[in-house]
């Protein structure tokens, strides 16, 4: 800052001081009727150098008024006062004290205020950007503390983004008549710091590139300039520390220590990173005892630990011993139930000795249950999810459980949206079960274009709701059921669905839900020969069959399914024979059992479903035919973290009834995105004379696909899918298939995940599908199940 300003106008501030003083020398007055008590005669305002804020707003931040009895506590915190506001550099109080009161002086040396604020030399972002980074802004006073902490801020964001050398300084340029300044922030932008290597000294427990992939520093690669990833970022080797020290001490390294990472530059824009690090030696869990258990034996409780003798001990694996313990406890209501374990290290033989202290405390019951935070959801709505209830005993699984339930169903934050803690009661060994939550806006009304390979350009409007109640206007909110309303128009298809679902139908566990929707496709016919269109309306129930997992469910759909705008220039006469519109009256009935971790990303589990149904005979109509399927997705832990092998088969089968074929909207049909990525979309299986396709009675599909995270929002996945759709019902010859290998990219955006693959026919079928590669890109990580 320009000091000049300062050295000159703060000598005038003393000289007042001293002027004071000499007054009080001078005046002479009549006694005051109480000499212990001074009252304020004047309060007067002196600024030094120019004036940058007005005197109203300084009285208003000053507590003493004239008339008041002078108060030297009060004068201090008006001092204080004005100098928390930010724009006074210094505030001094002078007083004359006279026989019938005191004047006060307050003199003040005000900041100069900041008119502009300039960048030089940046080039990675710009100054409207870099803006949004510093805290000083126009209009405020300019202050030095602001400007020190907007230069770290500003080296910071430069540092984030891999530019680890870049300086900054702040240059203030401050008008000492107008007392108004600017500020300039200097910056010199350095290279990009790429990472040739990464290794590790004194690591022989685990290979180089086992450790290198527990760390974000990454050596430079060829997708680096997707990825990020190759640069150094000094906060980002910070948390390498933590992540490696997690490793090694989660693997039994308890002792694990990094002495230090040594940085060695070939220039100043190529590094090489060395982990010095000390392994120490891997503990085994030796004995394990417990003391203050009277409820359960020894073998009771050590039974289910995941760390019993001999097996590696880890810190991880202690805190998760300790929840099952607690959690055996917590089942039969000892919620005050305190677990201790104390360690015990043996360097000799590299053992961890675990005592395991327990106070069991006194069991408690539920007196009642009370829902706190729901100002849009109805209590019954929550309620209804408990697996516990009044009178009953505190089960700590079931509240878990609960939780659980709650959590799942959308309708509160995720970060602390559903706590659940016991409250103390007159009684002693009841309890009231205390349930917050934190509602979060379950409404969205979206607009919106995708692409496809299938549907081409598509542009949609949607209005959801996740927790409405139809019964309750005007705000139709609070009652846990979910509605849609969507139009969908593109070139090639258009969608008009409106959707609705009740989970607890009848005030039972019991979903229904009801789908009223009028699609036109123009993209079924691969030739373009013909469109199709339907209009229809679905009505399903599903429940769970005695585990959580496990879903049944039925349905009822009546819609008008036409085959229209046929060519009938080009098309065979199996497809002409398809024309116009068929009423279809079908009942459907499934079985699915899904125990996959995550909907978007699953890592383990697996979903199998089991699904039928029949169309036409009682439920009249004018088509008549039976359908069944067997689907499932198996999902695995790959050969490193975040590699996810995912295993999918299915197979079906439809056929005619009373002498009546399968229309070709009803046939099954493989190719594109969602099933044979190296094929045309509905490319593989019978054809008629014009080869378009016209769908099978039976089909079969099975794929491999193993997918690795490159960066936090992308993954690469290679894939192997193999098939076929026949003519005829339950004829699956399966000399007969098409199959294709392939590689893809999974991008996690926050509009949703998308995915492009690119597959190639390994054995086509001759004169039907062509050899060539293929892309494929549409909505959604996995494939539709």
């Amino acid at each position: 800052m320009n000091k000049t300003w300062l050295r000159k106008a703060w000598p005038c501030g003393l000289a007042t001081l001293a002027c004071g003083t000499n007054l009080n020398a001078q005046d002479q007055a009549a006694p005051r009727v109480d000499p212990n008590i001074y009252p304020v005669l004047s309060i007067t305002l002196t600024n030094v150098g120019p004036q940058t804020v007005s005197d109203s707003l300084i009285r208003a931040h000053m507590r003493v008024k004239e008339g008041d009895d002078y108060s030297l506590r009060m004068v201090d915190g008006d001092v204080q006062s004005l100098l928390k506001t930010g724009y006074f550099l210094n505030v001094q109080v002078t007083e004359v004290r006279q026989t019938e009161g005191v004047r006060l002086t307050y003199i003040l040396l005000p900041k100069p205020k900041l008119t502009d604020i300039v960048f030089k030399g940046n080039k990675k972002y710009s100054g409207k950007r870099l803006l949004k980074t510093v805290t000083s802004k126009i209009g405020d006073p300019l202050d030095e503390r602001k400007l020190f902490g907007d230069v770290q801020a500003i080296k910071q964001k430069y540092q984030k983004a891999g530019y680890q050398r870049t300086e900054v300084k702040y240059v203030p340029n401050v008008d000492d008549r107008t007392g108004r300044g600017s500020v300039t922030f200097e910056i010199t932008e350095s290279p990009k710091v790429i990472v040739t290597d990464v290794t590790f000294e004194g690591a022989s427990a685990f290979k180089q590139k086992k450790l290198r992939h527990q760390i974000k520093t990454r050596r430079h690669w060829w997708l680096s300039f997707i990825t990020g990833s190759g640069v150094l970022k000094e906060d980002q080797l910070e948390d390498d520390h933590d992540k490696l020290a997690d490793f090694y001490r989660n693997a039994g390294y308890v002792d694990f220590e990094i002495k230090k990472v040594d940085q060695t530059f070939a220039n100043p824009r190529h590094v090489k990173l060395n982990f010095v690090v000390t392994e120490g030696q891997q503990y085994k869990v030796g004995a394990v005892g417990f003391e203050g258990a009277t409820l359960y034996k020894t073998n009771e409780l050590s039974k289910d630990l995941k760390m019993n003798v001999g097996k590696t001990f880890t810190p991880k694996g202690l805190n998760k011993d300790l929840e099952i313990v607690e959690d055996k406890y917590g089942s039969k209501g000892y919620i005050d139930s305190k677990i201790v374990a104390k360690k015990s290290p043996n360097i000799q033989t590299g053992t961890m000795d675990l005592n395991y202290k327990i106070e069991e405390g006194q069991k408690a019951y539920i007196e009642k249950v009370e829902i706190r935070g729901n100002t849009k959801t109805k209590d019954r709505v929550i309620r209804r999810e408990l697996s516990i209830f009044p009178g009953e005993i505190f089960d700590m699984t079931e509240v878990k459980r609960s939780k659980r339930r709650l959590e799942g169903l959308g309708y509160f934050n995720e970060q602390g949206g559903v706590e659940i803690a016991p409250e103390p009661t007159e009684v002693p060994d009841r309890r009231n079960l205390a349930l917050t939550v934190d509602e979060k806006s379950t409404g969205r009304l979206s607009l919106g274009a995708g692409f496809s390979s299938v549907d081409s350009v598509i542009g949609f409007i949607e209005l959801f709701e996740g927790n409405a109640d139809i019964a309750k206007p005007p705000t139709f909110k609070g009652g846990g059921q979910k509605y849609r309303l969507k139009v969908a128009f593109g070139a090639r298809r258009r969608d008009y669905e409106i959707s609705f679902i009740e989970p607890w139908f009848m005030e039972r566990k019991l979903r229904l839900s009801v789908d009223l929707y009028h699609r036109e496709l123009n993209y079924v016919s691969l030739n373009q020969l013909y469109d199709e269109r339907r209009t229809g309306a679905r009505f399903g129930l599903e429940r769970a069959l005695g585990n959580e997992n496990l879903i049944g469910g039925l349905s009822y759909t009546l819609e008008n399914i036409g085959i229209v705008n046929v060519d009938k220039t080009r098309a065979s006469q199996i497809i002409q024979d398809e024309e116009g519109n068929r009423l279809v009256s079908k009942v459907g009935a499934s079985l699915a059992y899904d125990t996959r971790d995550s909907y978007l990303l699953p890592t383990k589990g697996q979903k199998s479903e089991l699904l039928g149904e029949i169309a036409g005979g009682p439920l009249g109509a004018q088509t008549k035919y039976y359908k069944l399927e067997a689907r499932t997705a198996w999902y695995f832990k790959g050969f490193d973290e975040g590699h996810v092998l995912e295993l999918i088969g299915r197979t079906g089968v439809v056929e005619g009834y009373d002498h009546q074929k399968v229309h070709i909207f009803d046939r099954w049909f493989l190719g594109g995105l969602y099933n044979l990525r190296g094929y045309r979309y509905r490319g593989v299986g019978p054809r008629d004379v014009t080869n378009e396709p016209i769908g099978g009675n039976t089909y079969w599909f099975a794929s491999a696909e193993y997918s690795i995270p490159i960066i936090e929002r992308l993954r690469f996945a290679t894939f192997y899918d193999i098939g076929m759709v026949y003519a005829d019902a339950y004829d699956w010859n399966m000399k007969n298939f098409n199959d294709n290998i392939g590689i893809g990219f999974r991008l996690n955006l926050p509009i949703g995940p998308l995915r492009l693959d690119y597959g190639i026919p390994i054995n086509p079928t001759r004169g039907v599908n062509d050899s060539h590669g293929r892309f494929q890109f549409g909505v959604g990580y996995f494939r539709d199940f």
